[in-house]
């Protein structure tokens, strides 16, 4: 059975990170409960006491610069701008004063699970050698959901990994969560951050391009599936995208990191 950490978050951060636990990917995680009004964590639990919920911390990976968790909560801010549905996220801190990325599972409602299936495990996907295109991705968010909004969703998110520079956009990274009734609905959007690729391009196409995807690849995109207005869905991402500096500065994003991601934005295409 494993041992149950109970404690403020700062204590029982310290005691996570030496555990080196993962819930998958490429950077070290722990499945926590988390009560925001004391501020008090708990792992290796069965099942959380009142006033607890269920969080996934991700810790910094060997070879992450000191910041990786102050990015990828600008991300996030930065999503939130953009008007992508995320769930809650926040900064917590260890006892030594390094920060890690919180955010909030989406399926789970207390202590019950809300099903589940990702893009790769719809399809079969494997994400290593996948030849998935954001196309694949709308027309499989429509055929769940029956709904034009869910192809907006779809292309709002892809317009945002490509200006963002999020290239590890994989088939593991997009989800459908079903309720009891049966009914579909998109996930909210997970594992938004800088990111690069060993082929330098992005882990799912857009349009059929995957190096250098742009503008013109979003409204072909949109123009196949029927989506209105790509161009505003376009302008409101890049729009929130420009707010990078501010933003990571707010989230305490250092000086080196803000104008390294910045120099790769300047980079994409329109």
């Amino acid at each position: 059975m494993d041992q149950v950490y109970y404690g403020t978050s700062t204590e029982v951060i310290e005691e996570l990170m030496s555990l080196g636990g993962s819930s998958g990917g490429a950077r070290p995680k722990a499945n926590v409960g988390y009560n925001p009004k004391t501020n008090e964590l708990i792992h290796g639990y069965n099942t959380l006491p009142d006033g607890f919920n269920h969080w996934i911390i991700k810790f910094p990976g060997s070879e992450d610069p000191q910041d990786i968790a102050n990015i990828e909560y600008a991300y996030y801010k930065m999503a939130i701008a953009a008007k992508i549905t995320m769930s809650e996220c926040k900064l917590l801190e260890s006892a030594k004063g390094l920060q890690v990325f919180a955010t909030k599972r989406f399926d789970r409602v207390g202590n019950d699970r809300i099903h589940m299936h990702s893009m790769a495990g719809l399809t079969h996907d494997n994400f290593r050698i996948s030849n998935i295109d954001y196309g694949h991705i709308i027309n499989i968010a429509f055929e769940l959901e029956q709904s034009a909004s869910a192809r907006e969703k779809v292309l709002r998110l892809a317009a945002f990994n490509i200006y963002s520079h999020n290239r590890d956009d994989h088939s593991k990274n997009f989800s459908w969560l079903m309720d009891e009734s049966g009914k579909w609905t998109f996930a909210p959007a997970y594992d938004l951050t800088y990111s690069s690729t060993a082929i330098n391009e992005h882990s799912t196409r857009v349009s059929g391009e995957g190096t250098n995807p742009g503008r013109r690849h979003i409204i072909e995109l949109a123009n196949e599936f029927s989506i209105n207005k790509p161009e505003e869905i376009i302008d409101q991402v890049q729009e929130s995208i420009a707010q990078w500096p501010s933003i990571a500065k707010e989230c305490g994003v250092s000086k080196v990191s803000i104008n390294r991601i910045q120099a790769k934005f300047l980079q994409l295409k329109d």
